[in-house]
């Protein structure tokens, strides 16, 4: 089964959820930490909306630009980590770096690494990824989905809703 996720996680405690809820993001609550889920068409219409670049700083990792950053820092992230997969049957990559206040302190890395800088701790055989139970989110669309949204039969989620307004829906 292929895992393609791209995603902001930051602490729970640091979260506020009316702009997650303002910006109709998806988002999981794991532990003590929130991962908002990124899909492309939702963040291409706050890139246009908010005047906001999607240029990635990083040649690797999809979302390092500026309209996470500035997403991270309304929802009230201080310390937080972009992190991408994209593998199918044990085969692809996955990549991460960390970010204080829209600075990178960790550049794309391995996710357990910059997870584990970011605070997570481990129990038992589990490794920093499957503490935040990251492998249950396979695909950003998903959460997205007007109709059978993945995210409306977990109770430690928001679904996330591309606007309607989004003049490149359903290209």
């Amino acid at each position: 089964m292929g895992h393609h996720i791209d995603a902001i996680i930051g602490r729970k405690a640091e979260t506020n959820i009316d702009v997650i809820k303002k910006y109709q993001l998806a988002a999981a609550f794991e532990k003590e930490y929130t991962i908002i889920i990124l899909f492309d068409d939702s963040m291409y219409h706050w890139s246009h909306i908010l005047g906001c670049g999607i240029e990635s700083e990083s040649e690797n990792l999809n979302w390092a630009s500026p309209i996470v950053f500035q997403i991270a820092e309304e929802i009230g992230f201080e310390k937080y980590a972009i992190i991408q997969t994209n593998y199918f049957g044990g085969m692809g990559d996955q990549l991460a770096s960390l970010y204080e206040h829209g600075t990178c302190l960790l550049k794309e890395t391995e996710i357990n690494h910059v997870l584990k800088e970011l605070g997570v701790v481990t129990t038992g055989r589990n490794d920093e990824f499957d503490e935040l139970n990251l492998g249950e989110y396979r695909a950003a669309e998903y959460y997205y989905w007007d109709e059978n949204n993945f995210a409306d039969e977990r109770p430690n989620m928001i679904a996330g809703k591309v606007p309607e307004d989004y003049k490149y829906k359903f290209r």
